[in-house]
């Protein structure tokens, strides 16, 4: 497969736009969920105007060309803009991404969107499913508890266990929680 992008220079409006319809065609962003991460609201899947400036900002896309006045945005730009969320949706963080695309030519990115779109396409992916842990709780004193979970099982002897719920009564009371 590969990625084709038209080539005419389109005003900041179009791009979000633009971007959504090639993420779609090409299949670049798998459902975070299925990654096994929860969705990050932070994160849009689809970049609007104020974070494509950021973008230009953090050096993660070039800058635009300037036409009367107005920011034009050609090739490079949407393939940059799709890479950064085409990895987004792979649950890289921006300084990742930024090392990985900085100083990548247009067949580069081109070939970097085309590895991340077949491997979507060719990835059988499962939700996990729920898993539920049980904890038991103990009550020390009033307003002083102890969450073990069912399934805890540890290496550490009565005495190791001791001393580490030692420290932590020390911490709080260093803290002033305990007095």
């Amino acid at each position: 497969m590969s990625i084709e992008i038209q080539t005419e220079p389109i005003s900041l409006e179009e791009v979000s736009q633009e971007v959504a319809r090639l993420l779609d065609k090409y299949g670049l962003v798998a459902p975070s969920s299925l990654h096994g991460a929860p969705k990050d609201q932070r994160i849009s899947a689809v970049p609007d105007s104020r974070t494509i400036r950021y973008y230009t900002t953090l050096g993660l896309l070039d800058r635009p060309l300037i036409e009367n006045r107005q920011a034009k945005y050609g090739q490079k730009h949407l393939l940059q803009l799709l890479a950064i969320k085409a990895l987004q949706g792979l649950q890289l963080p921006l300084a990742t991404i930024q090392e990985k695309l900085y100083g990548l030519s247009e067949s580069e990115l081109g070939a970097l969107l085309e590895s991340i779109a077949f491997n979507n396409k060719n990835t059988k992916y499962e939700p996990a499913a729920p898993v539920a842990r049980v904890f038991r709780e103990i009550v020390l004193e009033p307003g002083l508890k102890l969450t073990v979970a069912d399934d805890y099982n540890t290496g550490l002897s009565s005495e190791e266990l001791k001393e580490r719920i030692e420290i932590a009564l020390k911490v709080l009371s260093i803290k002033g929680e305990i007095k």
